[in-house]
């Protein structure tokens, strides 16, 4: 079983052996140095250094390790939603509202859209010419 399923499960090698996830491997093996004196058993030796090694000696798994680690944000499920801006607040613009927002096309490298055509002149319209 991978670390990254075991850590979907709730059994991530960060919370269980009280690492930071943010540190690399040097803080890593010293926790694990840390851990393997205070080890009372082979058994509990030979799974600190299995820990270890995936931690250590595969990258990719340690970066989907360390992402389960961390605390969820959202807000549960079931819990009311944000309070609608009233009164006062409803015209007091955000830091959302003033931030620019960059064009998907344009990071794309597509040419903007063309600006819509003015109307035409009445006096041009076929609808409103005398027949």
């Amino acid at each position: 079983m991978s670390e990254a399923f075991a850590a979907r499960r709730g059994d991530n090698p960060f919370e269980r052996y009280d690492i930071d996830p943010q540190q690399g491997a040097t803080a890593i093996t010293e926790r694990m140095r840390e851990l393997m004196a205070e080890a009372a058993s082979d058994e509990e030796r030979d799974a600190l250094r299995a820990a270890w090694e995936e931690l250590t000696m595969h990258p990719r798994r340690r970066l989907e390790v360390a992402l389960a680690a961390f605390p969820e944000t959202r807000p549960p499920v079931g819990s009311p939603p944000p309070r609608k801006r009233t009164g006062a607040d409803r015209f007091r613009p955000t830091l959302r509202d003033l931030a620019w927002l960059p064009s998907l096309l344009g990071a794309l490298g597509e040419p903007p859209p063309r600006p819509l055509e003015p109307f035409p002149p009445f006096d041009e319209d076929p609808l409103l010419r005398d027949p």
